[in-house]
Order: structure tokens, then C-alpha cells, then sequence
């Protein structure tokens, strides 16, 4: 099995919530952090709030977290 490469796994996921994720393997748990987001930044444009603000912004920690422990689960580590 090839090793999936960390950097690009997490570059993906800054620019694109959970996709780095999908790339990593886990394509139900990355397509569904991606949809999130999408939906919460179009619900965003509609209601500025701080809250869903937050929101987005943990969603993307979350994501950029899960990339790594997924990539490192893939890679045996």
C-alpha cells in the first residue's frame, strides 16, 4: 500500500475542509466535513454572525486534526 504524503494530505485540508482527509482514505468522514463547511459558509453569507463565525473555524481545526491522525493511521503510524 503507498504512503500518503502528510503535507499534501494537510494542504489540501487548509484550502479545502476535509478533503485531506478523503485523500488520506476516509472518504465518507472528508466528503462530510467538506459538505459541512460548504453549507455553513453559504448559510454564512446570509447570517453574519460571530457564532457560526466560530463554528466554521472549529470545523476547519477539526478537519485539519482528523487529516493528520488519518494520514497517520494510512501510513501505519
Amino acid at each position: 500500500m503507498a504512503q500518503k504524503n502528510m503535507a499534501i494530505a494537510l494542504l489540501i485540508s487548509f484550502f479545502l475542509a476535509g478533503l485531506g482527509i478523503a485523500y488520506a482514505g476516509d472518504v465518507k468522514k472528508g466528503v462530510s466535513i467538506f459538505a459541512a463547511a460548504v453549507i455553513l459558509n453559504f448559510i454564512s453569507i446570509y447570517v453574519l454572525g460571530l457564532l457560526l463565525g466560530i463554528v466554521i473555524f472549529l470545523l476547519w481545526i477539526y478537519g485539519m486534526y482528523e487529516t493528520y491522525n488519518v494520514v497517520k493511521i494510512y501510513n501505519g503510524g
